[in-house]
């Protein structure tokens, strides 16, 4: 009933279990067998090699195991054979070379294989679309596929190829796609490879590959794809790249590369990708690529690039992507910025001065704005806070002033801000607790004044606060969110308090108050102690020494055979003798038959002692008198 069916398709459903193979034995016309894009499992059907007109089959796509039959071999009309896309393994029969007719051969993606690239494939001369990429292929590209000059697309990546490229690929004269991106290659790219005049794409990306980049790539006159990101090119670009006036994606990014930019990239006002980061480019860039109108993407971050950034990159209509971070840029920013579908914006890491133009403020799709650690000045202009799709704000490490402006409650997309390491001042705007997709942040290290809005702690999708090294002051709110923020979210604020810590030192206005009043008591507690201590302290010294001035002391002019307790017991009112200014005059008696013994008591004031010169005096007249009286003595 089927046997004059010629075309059998029955892609892009839903069949699920193994192919019923054996409804194909009657169809001796067949020509088109066509079950791409379903559920399909199990092994791949064998009954299709008695099929003799087949010359079409696509069973990719499914959920086929096991290996490649052999028997595929024998179906000589084939002239297109789709493995791709299901879960073969086993090696990839070299048989397959005997289909001569084939023109598209595709066995790759998420299929896993064993063992290399057949060399035996070299003989398909028909062959003009090989598709072997992201199946797990290992060891070298062979020479030998050299030979398909009819080949016009090669692809081979994401497999674990080692090796050099061979030369001889450059036999594939008819080539206009060839991806060996993502394996092991080593080795520089072949000069032979200047015979490849058809070629339109070249990924080469994320291999080990090292050397110059061959001037005579922008000799290539359809080159429109240049992909060799991830590698160790040094060297310059050859300043001839673009000059074709047909490049529309240039990634050299993660190289070594440096010199200028050639001027010649959107010549023809076709490129649309330029991506050139991670590198040691020079100079400036190019004025002409702020003509570029067919831009998508600019991404040149961390090179060595100095000079102003050209102005009409800001203006752009179709850019949607810019990153021009960690480079040496200086000047200001452009005052007219009108690029309608730019949804990023890095400046970050430069040198830019001047102020942030309001224009900004024009960019209704813009997602992302990062001017940080640059050296802007001035303030925030209100008409960014036009921006709707605003999502994350940066200008971290500036010298940006004034105030937060209230109404960036406006961008009510914003889900990050920082503004640290500025001078902002004034007071944190409480309508800030308006923006209910904030998750981050950061205006540490300003000067800003004012007590921290309650009003932030109902934010329930704040995960990240940082308002430390400012001056702000009062009690730090104990609701919502502040629970779940710690300490170091508010160090550098002295004049702050935690509602957690009763004994918290604030000081300034409001609750501050309390701390300055504290801070004096304690500092007047301090001083009246230690005056105390030294009142105290003089008050002994000085009794002491008045102990020691009026403790008895007995000074012998000559032998005595008395002691000072006899003396003592003479001084009594009866045995006054006479008074004076010095002092009394006792008479007394002394042991051993002493009679008729004067004795005077002298009045020493407080604080006489040793240093009291009418006390020395009033000693030396009596012992002149007491040596008198003794010689007088001893001659009667």
């Amino acid at each position: 009933m089927l046997t004059s069916l010629r075309i059998l398709n029955v892609s892009n459903n839903v069949f699920y279990k193994s192919f019923p193979g054996k409804i194909t034995l009657g169809m001796a016309q067949l020509e088109v067998l066509d079950v791409y894009n379903n559920n399909f499992s199990g092994s791949l059907p064998t009954e299709i090699v008695n099929l003799k007109n087949l010359k079409h089959v696509h069973l990719g796509g499914n959920f086929f195991s096991g290996t490649i039959p052999e028997e595929y071999s024998e179906i000589l009309s084939l002239e297109y054979l789709g493995l791709n896309g299901n879960a073969l393994s086993g090696k990839i029969p070299s048989s397959l070379s005997k289909l001569k007719n084939l023109k598209s051969l595709c066995v790759g993606y998420f299929n896993h294989y064993e063992g290399i690239i057949p060399p035996e494939f070299g003989s398909l001369v028909n062959l003009e679309l090989l598709d072997m990429a992201s199946c797990n292929l290992n060891g070298e590209i062979p020479a030998t596929l050299g030979q398909l000059t009819r080949l016009h697309s090669l692809f081979l990546q994401v497999n674990n190829l080692t090796g050099f490229i061979p030369p001889e690929l450059s036999g594939l004269i008819s080539l206009k796609s060839l991806d060996l991106s993502i394996n092991n290659l080593t080795g520089e790219i072949p000069e032979s490879f200047s015979d490849l005049k058809s070629i339109e794409l070249i990924n080469l990306f994320q291999n080990k590959l090292h050397g110059p980049i061959p001037e005579f790539v922008g000799d290539f006159p359809n080159l429109e794809v240049f992909q060799v990101w991830g590698n160790n090119f040094t060297f310059e670009l050859p300043q001839n790249l673009g000059r074709n006036g047909k490049l529309k994606i240039l990634d050299v990014s993660i190289n070594h590369l440096t010199g200028l930019v050639p001027r010649d990239l959107c010549k023809g006002g076709e490129l649309q990708i330029l991506i050139l980061m991670n590198n040691f480019f020079l100079g400036s860039l190019p004025q002409e690529i702020g003509q570029c109108k067919s831009l998508l993407k600019i991404r040149i971050m961390s090179n060595m690039f100095t000079g102003t950034i050209p102005a009409g990159i800001f203006n752009l209509p179709l850019v949607t992507l810019v990153e021009l971070s960690n480079n040496f840029f200086s000047g200001e920013l452009p005052p007219e910025i009108s690029g309608d579908a730019l949804g990023l914006l890095s400046v970050t890491n430069n040198r830019i001065t001047g102020k942030i133009p309001p224009a900004i403020g024009n960019l209704k799709n813009l997602q992302t704005l990062s001017l940080d650690m640059n050296r802007l000045s001035g303030e925030i202009p209100e008409e960014i806070c036009r921006l709707k799709s605003l999502a994350k704000i940066n200008f971290r490490a500036n010298n940006i002033s004034g105030e937060i402006p209230a109404s960036i409650i406006h961008c009510t997309s914003l889900t990050s801000i920082d503004f640290s390491q500025n001078s902002l001042s004034g007071g944190i705007p409480k309508e800030i607790s308006r923006l209910k997709d904030l998750s981050f942040l950061d205006l540490s290290r300003n000067q800003l004044t004012g007590q921290v809005p309650g009003e932030i702690g109902y934010m329930t999708s704040l995960t990240s606060l940082n308002l430390s090294c400012n001056n702000l002051f009062g009690r730090i709110p104990s609701v919502g969110q502040f629970l779940a923020f710690n300490g170091s979210s508010f160090l550098g604020n002295p004049n702050l308090c935690s509602a957690r810590n009763d004994t918290c030192s604030f000081g300034g206005h409001g609750h501050g108050g309390s701390f300055s009043t504290s801070k004096l008591i304690i500092t007047v507690i301090a001083l009246v102690t230690a005056l105390l201590l030294i009142v105290v302290t003089v008050y002994r010294l000085r009794k002491k020494r008045l102990h020691n001035s009026r403790a008895w002391k007995l000074t012998a002019f000559q032998r005595l055979d008395f002691k000072a307790e006899d003396v003592l017991e003479c001084l009594k009112e009866e045995n006054i003798i006479g008074k004076g200014g010095a002092g009394t005059v006792y008479r007394g008696s002394m042991p051993e038959g002493i009679d008729h013994v004067a004795i005077k008591q002298l009045v020493v004031g407080r604080g006489s002692g040793r240093n009291d010169h009418g006390f020395s005096a009033e000693i030396q007249t009596l012992g002149s008198r007491v040596r008198i009286h003794a010689e007088s003595g001893r001659e009667k």
